[in-house]
């Protein structure tokens, strides 16, 4: 299946969808019957801007966000179609065109005079390059990361400081209202993020942070897809919330990390000061919130629906942003995940066995790859030939 960006990115598409015409009627059938291969396609593209459309009605933030996530859910539940799961590895591409509408006042614009010219003159279509760290600004500016970590930094004012590098605030932005970044992070890099309240986010690895320029709203909302860190600046009148496709973590000043990738089939949560709630997005299941004591890891399960609280090591699950990996007993397969997003590279076994070795240690992950891949190798005492710059193959 071909990637649906070129219609969610297609204005004409969006105005057929929502407000169409004859001539554009017109123009869209003679292009199914003209691309019988595309019907599918654009089936899908329709089901997921009807997801996106909502009334004229000015959103908060946080209405924004929760409704981007349970956009990034379904999908990944594959509800749209059985071949849907291509389309959740593609989304983030066409994700970012959505955070430029929901920017300015509305989730899609579906009258023609309701199109900003000045939107319309950005390349909305650029997509985003999986090897680059990027910062997508409101406007639809993209600002690429080139440092392996970088370092963002929010003033109350609008100022944006990126490795020390200082970008004023857009002239013709409106004081007082905020706008939606989004902050992609593939595997190999990793970013820290001083949003404007003074909260401090480290992002790890193929991970993607959205969070506003301000927060206005009684919350203080943002969307994690991947891993993160938080030390959150204490606000008791102003909760903040992580919102992920599956739980919203609410807290007001404390220290936790999230681990909610898309690939992976359980969310962790792990507290290590203050305290933590969480709550299912769909909370059918959950008669009331989930409370974590510091030294708590809650483990959400996608399949069953439940979550298990125990008490853990915490160091083992937030050393990572200092460039370490520690594990105690831990299969090797879970190992192995970490060090494809560390270093950007990909694993293979040569029988999937091996991935239940359990295996014991500390890694300095600034060190040289292929040692701590050694270290690794011996640990669960297998072999892990090097197959070209990126592949591993693990054998027994």
């Amino acid at each position: 299946m071909e990637i649906l960006s070129k219609y969610l990115e297609d204005k004409r598409f969006i105005q057929w969808v929502f407000n169409s015409d004859k001539e554009l009627e017109k123009w869209w059938k003679e292009f199914e019957v003209e691309n019988p291969t595309e019907k599918q396609n654009i089936k899908l593209a329709r089901k997921i801007l009807n997801r996106l459309h909502t009334s004229d009605n000015q959103l908060s933030e946080e209405e924004k966000i929760i409704i981007f996530s349970k956009i990034l859910k379904e999908i990944e539940e594959k509800k749209y179609d059985s071949k849907a799961r291509i389309l959740f590895r593609n989304f983030i591409k066409y994700a970012a065109v959505a955070i430029l509408f929901f920017s300015i006042g509305a989730l899609i614009f579906y009258k023609k005079d309701n199109f900003n010219p000045y939107y319309s003159s950005q390349n909305l279509n650029e997509p985003v390059d999986q090897k680059e760290a990027k910062l997508i600004r409101p406007d639809g500016e993209s600002i690429v990361l080139e440092k392996d970590k970088s370092v963002i930094e929010y003033s109350e004012d609008g100022e944006v400081k990126i490795n020390d590098n200082i970008i004023q605030p857009k002239k013709d932005s409106q004081p007082g209202k905020a706008e939606l970044n989004h902050l992609i992070i593939p595997y190999g890099k990793t970013s820290e993020v001083i949003l404007p309240d003074g909260t401090r986010v480290y992002l790890n690895a193929g991970s993607r942070l959205v969070y506003p320029d301000i927060f206005k709203d009684k919350n203080r909302e943002v969307l994690l897809v991947g891993e993160a860190f938080f030390e959150v600046k204490d606000d008791k009148d102003h909760p903040f919330v992580v919102q992920t496709t599956d739980l919203r973590v609410k807290v007001t000043g404390t220290k936790f990390n999230v681990s909610a990738y898309p690939t992976d089939n359980v969310v962790e949560t792990v507290l290590t000061e203050g305290s933590v709630s969480l709550r299912q997005n769909n909370s059918n299941l959950f008669s009331d919130d989930i409370e974590l004591l510091p030294g708590q890891l809650a483990a959400f399960n996608k399949t069953s629906r439940k979550t298990i609280l125990k008490t853990v090591n915490t160091e083992n699950y937030i050393i990572w942003k200092d460039g370490l990996c520690k594990f105690e007993g831990t299969d090797l397969s879970r190992i192995v995940k970490k060090m494809e997003r560390f270093y950007n590279i990909r694993f293979q076994y040569s029988d999937p066995i091996l991935g239940t070795i359990k295996i014991t240690g500390k890694l300095e992950l600034n060190e040289d790859r292929d040692e701590i891949i050694n270290r690794i190798a011996v640990a669960a005492s297998v072999k892990i030939n090097k197959k070209g710059d990126y592949l591993y193959v693990i054998e027994g």
